[in-house]
C-alpha cells in the first residue's frame, strides 16, 4: 500500500496527501454547496495546515507558476523547519502567562482571554518579531518568500503571509477556533478574546475604534489572500485570466462578508486589469472586466484596446474593442480611417477604399480613386499614339471610370482628350 502510495504522488500533480484534501476541496466547491458544509470543511483545512491551503491555492488558482510541486516541496521542508525551530523556542520561553496577561489588559482592560491562549501567541509573537532576526516585514512579498530555513535566512512577507503562518503555529497546539481575522483597510491582523494581534512587528494592539475595522472569522483569511494581488510575483508575471477568475469566484464562495469581499473583488479587478494591460494583454484584461460586470472598468479597457490594436494595425480587434468604449463612434471611425490609411500607403487601393467609406470621408475615397488612375495610367506606353491608345482601351476606359469617381477635374479633361482616338 505504501509503494503505490509513493508511485501515485510521484505521478500526480500533489506534492502529498493533504495538497490531495485541499485540491479535492476547491474542485467540489460550487454555488450549490450550503454556507454550513463550506465553513466545517474550511475550517477543518485551516486547522490541519493552513499553509497548504495557502500554497496550493496560490499555485492553482492564483497562476504562480514558480511554485512547481518540487518547489513546494521544498517549501514544505521549511516550514517543517520552522515548526521544529518554534518548538525549541516555545520549550525555552520563560515569561508566565499571568505577565504576559497582565501586559495585554493594560492595553485593552475588558480582554477575555485564556492564559494558554495569551501565552502561546506572546511565544509566536517574540519567535516572529522583526527585532529577533528571523522575521523581516515587506511589503509586496510572496508566501514563498516567508517560508525559509529559519537558521540560514530570513523569513520575508507581509501582513497577508505572517498572519497565515501565526495561524499555522498557533494550530500546531490551540484550536484555531479560537482565533478571528482583524481587517482594516489594506491591512489584515489577528484578533484573540478582544485584543488584536499585530503580526507584522509582533505587538498586541487595539484597533476596536479605527476606521472601517471589522473582526471576522478566521477562515476569511483564505479569502483574503485568494484576492491578494499586491506581492511582486503578481505585479511581474503573466497571470492567465482563468486563473484570476477562478480565484476570484472561491473567494466570493467562501467569503462570511460579502460586503466586504465585493470591494477587495473589485478593488482587485481592477488591479489585474491594469496590470493585464500594462502587458499589453488586452484580450485577458477584457475577459477580467467583462466578468467584474464594472461599466467603467470595461469602458477603460475597450478604449485602451481599441487603440492599442489600432497602432498594431489589427484594426478588426480595434473595432472589437471599441464596441465596449464610451468613445465607441469616435473610435470606430478612427479605426476604418486609419485602416483605409493602412492600405492606401500599401497601394491596396481597393481595401483603402471600403475602409474610407465605411467612415463616409469620401476626399480620401476621391484620392483612392486618383491611385488606381495612376497605376492604369502606368500601364501605358510613354509616347502615346492613336493606335497605341486603341490598343489600350479597356485601360483608358478603367482610368475614365477612375478619373470620374475621383471628381478630378484635371483627371476627367486628360481621359476627355484620350477617349477622342478610341
Amino acid at each position: 500500500m505504501g509503494i503505490i502510495r509513493s508511485v501515485y504522488y510521484l505521478l500526480s500533480p500533489y506534492v502529498d496527501v493533504r495538497e490531495r484534501r485541499v485540491a479535492k476541496f476547491f474542485d467540489r466547491l460550487s454555488e450549490h454547496n450550503s454556507r454550513v458544509y463550506i465553513s466545517a470543511e474550511l475550517d477543518r483545512l485551516v486547522q490541519e495546515n493552513i499553509a497548504v491551503v495557502n500554497l496550493w491555492t496560490e499555485f492553482r488558482y492564483k497562476g504562480y507558476r514558480y511554485l512547481t510541486k518540487s518547489k513546494r516541496r521544498e517549501l514544505y521542508a521549511n516550514l517543517d523547519r520552522i515548526t521544529e525551530d518554534f518548538e525549541k523556542f516555545y520549550r525555552t520561553y520563560g515569561a508566565s502567562a499571568d505577565e504576559i496577561t497582565r501586559h495585554v489588559r493594560a492595553i485593552v482592560p475588558g480582554v477575555n482571554i485564556r492564559s494558554d491562549q495569551v501565552r502561546l501567541i506572546q511565544v509566536i509573537m517574540d519567535y516572529l518579531s522583526p527585532s529577533n532576526g528571523r522575521y523581516e516585514y515587506r511589503a509586496s512579498s510572496s508566501f514563498g518568500r516567508l517560508l525559509r530555513d529559519p537558521l540560514q535566512d530570513t523569513m520575508v512577507g507581509d501582513c497577508n503571509q505572517i498572519v497565515t503562518l501565526y495561524i499555522y503555529l498557533y494550530s500546531r497546539y490551540l484550536d484555531v477556533k479560537d482565533l478571528r481575522v482583524r481587517t482594516l483597510p489594506g491591512h489584515v491582523a489577528l484578533h484573540c478574546g478582544g485584543v488584536d494581534i499585530e503580526a507584522t512587528n509582533g505587538t498586541w494592539k487595539n484597533y476596536a475604534s479605527s476606521a472601517d475595522a471589522s473582526v471576522l472569522p478566521l477562515s476569511e483569511i483564505v479569502s483574503i489572500n485568494l484576492l491578494d494581488t499586491t506581492d511582486e510575483y503578481f505585479e511581474t508575471h503573466e497571470v492567465r485570466a482563468e486563473d484570476f477568475l477562478q480565484s476570484a469566484r472561491f473567494a466570493y464562495l467562501l467569503s462570511h462578508e460579502r460586503d466586504i469581499v465585493s470591494r477587495n473583488l473589485d478593488a482587485a479587478y481592477g488591479k489585474v486589469v491594469s496590470q493585464l494591460m500594462k502587458r499589453n494583454s488586452y484580450e485577458h484584461a477584457l475577459k477580467v472586466a467583462r466578468a467584474s460586470r464594472d461599466a467603467e472598468l470595461l469602458a477603460v479597457v475597450g478604449n485602451n484596446g481599441a487603440i492599442y490594436y489600432m497602432g498594431k494595425n489589427d484594426f478588426t480587434a480595434s473595432r472589437r474593442f471599441a464596441e465596449y468604449a464610451l468613445r465607441k463612434p469616435e473610435l470606430i471611425r478612427d479605426s476604418w480611417r486609419a485602416e483605409g490609411v493602412y492600405h492606401y500607403n500599401a497601394n491596396r487601393f481597393h481595401d483603402a477604399i471600403r475602409a474610407f467609406k465605411h467612415c463616409n470621408d469620401e476626399k480620401l475615397v476621391s484620392r483612392c480613386y486618383e491611385g488606381l488612375f495612376f497605376v492604369e495610367q502606368d500601364k501605358l506606353p510613354k509616347n502615346l499614339t492613336s493606335e497605341s491608345i486603341r490598343n489600350h482601351k479597356h485601360t483608358i476606359r478603367r482610368m475614365d471610370d477612375y478619373a470620374r469617381k475621383s471628381k478630378n477635374h484635371e483627371l476627367i479633361q486628360h481621359l476627355s482628350t484620350l477617349k477622342k482616338y478610341l
